[in-house]
């Protein structure tokens, strides 16, 4: 399919993404907004982008191709008016060219404090720009156009996932400021927030998303409590520096 033929096909569609560290509740989140009326929600279905996420922070016109050959023809191809993904590597590069496709979703920016997503990181083993599942995953201070940090190398572990938190909140208000001036739909939440009803039907309103039937209500309230993703293992054994504010503030003086 050609460019004017996706955009044809969503057109009729409400699309929905997500600005996200990851670590933060997004797995949650499309449980709860599979919930709403005629919408299909996933938290990181295939196509992933982690297939192509090192590829794009080199090269950011292989977007562009992916979206095209592999997830375009995804959204097109769903029997529904409401897609909704909660991955948190599409706004790791995926976004812009889908903007410059004109074709705009809504965004949700899952926020969680600082400090809870880095630790979760850490002592789960995964490092942006030194491990494995830390490249895989996640942004590096290596990639092109993220916050800079001065001898980034010799940091430890948790001020490099900490340092990712940083960039990602950079992002997510590079995008707000974007949105807002476009009038585009931007909607702004925390696990702690979706799991009030008041805070889940703001958001649903924000993101001009159908309402609840009752039994999606009673569905709502069953659910809001459950978790999607369990501590594993390693995070039970992966003990925290006990200088979290000292190896934070040196973070904070290096990308100043």
């Amino acid at each position: 399919m050609v460019l004017q033929e996706f955009q044809q096909g969503l057109a009729s569609k409400k699309l929905v993404f997500t600005v996200a560290t990851g670590r933060c509740g997004t797995a949650f989140l499309a449980e709860l907004l599979r919930l709403v009326p005629g919408a299909v929600s996933l938290h990181e279905p295939e196509p992933e982008y982690a297939e192509v996420l090192r590829a794009v922070q080199e090269h950011p016109e292989q977007a562009a191709p992916f979206l095209m050959d592999k997830k375009l023809p995804l959204l097109v191809n769903t029997d529904t008016d409401i897609y909704i993904e909660t991955s948190h590597l599409f706004c790791k590069g995926f976004l812009e060219p889908l903007l410059e496709m004109n074709i705009i979703p809504a965004l949700i920016w899952m926020r969680r404090p600082h400090r809870a997503v880095a630790s979760s990181m850490y002592r789960g083993g995964t490092i942006p720009g030194r491990t494995k599942k830390g490249l895989q995953f996640y942004l590096s201070p290596t990639d092109l156009g993220v916050l800079h940090c001065r001898d980034w190398e010799d940091l430890h572990d948790y001020q490099l996932c900490y340092w990712y938190c940083l960039e990602m909140e950079r992002r997510a208000k590079m995008y707000r400021d974007l949105y807002r001036k476009n009038n585009w739909l931007w909607a702004e939440t925390s696990i702690g927030e979706i799991t009030t009803a008041q805070g889940y039907r703001e958001l649903l309103q924000t993101l001009e998303l159908p309402g609840l039937s009752w039994y999606g209500w009673l569905r709502y309230f069953n659910n809001r409590r459950q978790k999607v993703n369990p501590t594993s293992l390693l995070k039970q054994q992966t003990a925290l520096p006990e200088n979290l504010e000292e190896l934070e503030s040196v973070v904070d003086s290096r990308v100043a």
